[in-house]
């Protein structure tokens, strides 16, 4: 898919920003996997998922689709996932993965509060949350599909 032109004004928030533009970057962004819903409302949930989608490729992360954040959301290419735990992560488990798991699915919008490397009722709730907007089966637990899943977008993958 080809990066339609980028069309003023910049979208930004506050206040909220309407218009066409938005729903279209919305549901590209959603196309590449980001949880986000294409409601054509530049707020405070879009300044997030943009702000997070700047720091990941590299860009000044600003919270604002001007061309050059326009341009990335078509363009830039995806992430590979780090290596998945050798074991599932649920309710129980802890320590570097879980905290690993949780700022990256809470970056991709899938809000988790209580970033702390313990996988509770919450982490079960945006897991299940992630895995059915993504089409996996939703059983709450992290395995090799749902970890890959939280770092792969629907976009070229870095070389």
């Amino acid at each position: 898919m080809s990066t339609p032109p980028f069309k003023p004004p910049l979208m930004t928030y506050p206040p909220i920003t309407s218009s066409p533009g938005v729903r279209e970057w919305q549901q590209q962004m959603k196309r590449r996997s980001w949880n986000i819903t294409p409601d054509g409302k530049y707020g405070p949930l879009s300044k997030r998922t943009c702000t997070n989608f700047q720091t990941e490729k590299g860009l000044k992360a600003d919270g604002i689709v001007g061309p050059i954040t326009w341009q990335a959301s078509w363009e830039a290419r995806g992430m590979l996932p780090p290596p998945a735990p050798e074991e599932i992560l649920q309710f129980g488990s802890a320590g570097e993965d879980v905290l690993t798991w949780e700022r990256q699915v809470d970056a991709r919008g899938w809000r988790i509060k209580n970033i702390d490397g313990h996988y509770d009722d919450e982490d079960a709730s945006a897991c299940i949350l992630m895995q059915r907007a993504l089409g996996l089966p939703a059983t709450g637990q992290v395995d090799q599909d749902t970890w890959d899943a939280a770092w792969l977008e629907k976009a070229p993958l870095a070389a």
